[in-house]
Parts: structure tokens; C-alpha cells; sequence
């Protein structure tokens, strides 16, 4: 069984994957081995003092055969002789990034919740510097890949690229992400409810035209393009299902909010995908399709509401919010 002493005594490989946090360092500078998360926090910053105290005192409590010793007496603390001449003066690290520190030691440790906590509040701190709170929004996209959210996950990465788009760790740390996304595409992973799901309460016409357009949603979803051409073929692809979508949708009640849901979805995807293609003139076509997935999204949430429709309308919900937030990282609104 690993134990928290052979996750801060292994000597990790430089190749980041889903099954160890990322270690990033803050500022812009390259992304170090997550063995080493503790070289992001130097300087005399006593906050930051603490937590490297901290990381050593655990390692100090290991035993040669890698497992915690038993807990030390607190030693009490020295009353220095003279003026501290750092006493007064505050840097960047006075901040948030101690917090991004505690977030990081919390995954290290094995503890995802209490790690989850503290990158969403330095995510959501007004005053975290951009590098920190994209940095926050990338371990969290790693931990929502990891427990199988591939949709929040991408959200979270395109958060973070616009948050940090010239910073080269975010964009490999982004691009690790959409990679373990894309290896779990086989799970049928989509926003919102699952495909296939039957409308209830509407005539039957209605309901096999959905059908349809489920049944074609989930061969788009499949696309994966990775050339400029595959890129329109998806686009072309999209464009046809969300007429299907809309054929649907005129004919109210929890078929409309239901197909405006999907349709925003659809756009969504494809914004994302344009966002990590690589390809930097696409990114403007992608806020494009962003915005349309929000107003889509909004649709959803004005129509009827009765019983049938509450499992869609709270999808549309959230991933209101998830196309907000990276509408904002990117210094956009929907």
C-alpha cells in the first residue's frame, strides 16, 4: 500500500499522467516533476516558509522502510535576537499562492476533496494572479478526468489555456488532459443526460424524431478530428444534427427545452474542440460557437417549467456556468 512517505520520498518521471497530480511552478516558469511541487513556493515568504517546515518535517518523520514514524514533539519556537528585516514587507506570495501550496500538498497526501476545496477557491479568489488560478483550474480538470467527468474536465482545461494561453506549462498540461479525455471518449461520456433518453409526455412522432437526432448526436460526438478538413467535416456534421435538433424543438414543451439543451451542447463540444485543435486562427470561431451554446443553454432554461423537464433544465445550468467561466478566462462574454 503507498503511504503518504513513499509519495513525497518517490522520485517521480518527468512525464505527467492521470494517476499523479500535476506539480506546476507559479509565474510562468516550466512545469516541474510532481515530486517537486515544493520549488514553486520559494523566497522568504513566511507562509511559504511553513509549508516547505512542513514537507520536511514529513519527510524527517519517515523511517528508512518508507513509512511514518512516530509524531515528534512540537518544538517550540525560537524568539530571534534580532529584527526580522522581511517583517512588513508583502510580495505575490503573500497571496493566494500559500493556499495553492496547501491545495498541492493536500493531492499529493491523497486527500482529492480537501485538494478540490482549496484549488476552487484560489480558482475563484479575484485577487489570484492569472498563472496560480490557471494552474488551480488544470489540477482540477485532472481531478474530474480522473473520476471520469471528461466533459467538466475539458471545460476546466480551456479555462485555464485562457486564463494563461502564452504560458507553455498550462498549454502541455492542457494537451495531457484533452489526451486522457480523448483515450476515455469510448465511454459514451456527453453532457447532460444520457443519449437516448426517451422524452416523456409527447406524442409519439415527436419522440422518434428525437430519437433520430440522439442517435446522430452520438456519431458527431465520436468525431474526433485532428486535421483542418476533419475540422469542417465536424462542423458540416454538427450543423445537420442541430437542425434535427430544431425540427424538434418547435414543438414546445419538454421537447423544446430539451432539444435547445442538445443543441447547446453540440455547440459546445465544437467550441472546445476548436479551442485545443492547435490551431490559433480558430480560436475566435470557437468563442463564436461558445456564446451560441450559451444563448442555446438560456433557451433551455426559459421554456416550460414542469417535472419533465427539470433533469434538463439543471444540464443547462450547469453548463451554463462551465461556458461562462471559460468565456470569462478568455476575456469574452456570452
Amino acid at each position: 500500500m503507498t503511504t503518504f512517505c513513499d509519495l513525497v520520498t518517490k522520485r517521480c518521471e518527468p512525464r505527467i499522467s492521470c494517476e499523479r497530480p500535476l506539480a506546476t511552478k507559479v509565474m510562468g516558469e516550466a512545469m516541474a516533476p510532481a515530486s517537486e511541487p515544493i520549488k514553486s513556493f520559494g523566497g522568504n515568504n513566511s507562509g511559504v516558509g511553513a509549508k516547505l517546515s512542513l514537507l520536511l518535517a514529513l519527510l524527517i518523520c519517515c523511517n528508512d522502510d518508507g513509512h511514518r514514524a512516530a509524531p515528534l514533539a512540537a518544538p517550540t519556537a525560537a524568539q530571534p535576537s534580532v529584527a526580522d528585516p522581511a517583517t512588513g514587507i508583502t510580495t505575490e506570495l503573500d497571496g493566494i499562492a500559500p493556499e495553492f501550496g496547501d491545495a498541492v500538498i493536500a493531492e499529493l497526501a491523497g486527500d482529492d476533496t480537501a485538494a478540490r476545496v482549496a484549488f476552487e477557491h484560489v480558482l475563484q479568489a479575484p485577487d489570484a494572479p492569472a498563472p496560480i488560478a490557471a494552474r488551480a483550474a488544470l489540477h482540477l480538470a485532472q481531478l474530474d478526468a480522473r473520476d471520469g467527468k471528461s466533459r467538466h474536465a475539458l471545460d476546466l482545461s480551456a479555462r485555464a489555456a485562457a486564463l494563461a494561453p502564452n504560458d507553455a506549462a498550462i498549454t502541455e498540461g492542457v494537451a495531457q488532459i484533452q489526451a486522457q479525455v480523448v483515450a476515455a471518449s469510448g465511454t459514451g461520456d456527453l453532457r447532460g443526460p444520457k443519449a437516448g433518453i426517451a422524452l416523456t409526455g409527447v406524442d409519439p412522432k415527436v419522440a422518434d424524431a428525437f430519437a433520430a437526432a440522439e442517435r446522430a448526436l452520438v456519431r458527431v460526438h465520436a468525431m474526433r478530428p485532428r486535421q483542418r478538413l476533419e475540422v469542417w467535416a465536424k462542423e458540416d456534421a454538427t450543423e445537420e444534427v442541430i437542425a434535427m435538433y430544431r425540427a424538434v424543438k418547435d414543438k414546445g414543451g419538454v421537447a423544446q427545452v430539451a432539444a435547445d439543451f442538445r443543441i447547446g451542447s453540440l455547440y459546445h463540444d465544437l467550441a472546445l474542440g476548436l479551442l485545443f485543435g492547435g490551431v490559433p486562427e480558430l480560436r475566435v470561431r470557437a468563442l463564436a460557437y461558445l456564446k451560441s451554446a450559451a444563448a442555446q443553454y438560456r433557451a433551455s432554461l426559459a421554456g416550460p417549467q414542469v417535472p419533465e423537464t427539470e433533469l434538463w433544465r439543471l444540464a443547462a445550468e450547469t453548463d451554463l456556468r462551465n461556458a461562462q467561466d471559460v468565456l470569462t478566462a478568455a476575456g469574452s462574454s456570452g
